[in-house]
């Protein structure tokens, strides 16, 4: 072999390497054909390997399935997370910048929704419908503790439920995403961050019975 072939050699991929090419596929499948409809097959086809291939890395289907949602979580963590941990910004300001970020990252990565609203693939396997039920419970918790930054540094009202804020935020971020998919993905869904936060914005100026009768 000569110095130029040597040179074109390409890299054999690493088993997390091969794992999160194959998650990523499988979630691309997903906002192309719906959740349902992706196979090995089709994973291995639209890869250009053999199912072999990716039997070797995952042992089914549902396992593929599960990684995605792994990397779900770590591609949400890596766009919206600078927006938790930004402490230069009011709590308040960051939520407002979160609803933004969360359905402009959704609209950017069709497979998600695609995945986590498909009932038909999580009555198939009850650990992938308890990877969903985590991740959404994760979200919702790391808005409440956004919600409650708010109380402490005083850009939301301290009678104010962090809970029940929080609870609200991810509804309607969820309900946006999934009426968007059910209209065919036919309007613009990182506008819809203004009717959220039109919903969301009096709530954080919440007062109490007593405090508004004085």
């Amino acid at each position: 072999m000569d110095e130029r072939s040597k040179g074109r050699v390409t890299k054999r991929k690493s088993h997390e390497e091969r794992r999160v090419e194959i998650a990523r596929t499988a979630l691309k499948l997903a906002a192309e054909v719906g959740a349902g409809n992706v196979s090995t097959q089709a994973i291995a086809d639209a890869m250009g390997v053999s199912q072999a291939t990716v039997f070797r890395h995952f042992a089914s289907r549902d396992a593929v399935f599960r990684e995605a949602i792994a990397e779900i979580r770590r591609s949400v963590h890596a766009a919206l997370g600078p927006i938790f941990e930004d402490k230069s910004a009011l709590a308040a300001e960051r939520l407002n910048r979160l609803a933004v970020a969360h359905l402009s990252f959704i609209q950017e990565n069709r497979g998600i929704p695609a995945l986590l609203f498909s009932d038909g693939l999580h009555a198939g396997d009850a650990t992938l419908k308890a990877d969903v039920r985590e991740l959404m419970k994760s979200f919702a918790g790391r808005v409440v503790g956004l919600v409650m930054e708010g109380v402490k540094d005083g850009s939301v009202s301290a009678a104010a439920d962090p809970a029940l804020i929080g609870q609200a935020f991810v509804t309607l971020v969820q309900g946006a995403a999934f009426r968007w998919m059910l209209f065919d993905r036919s309007f613009d869904l990182k506008s819809q961050a203004d009717v959220i936060w039109a919903l969301i914005r009096p709530a954080l100026s919440a007062q109490t019975k007593s405090t508004q009768s004085k």
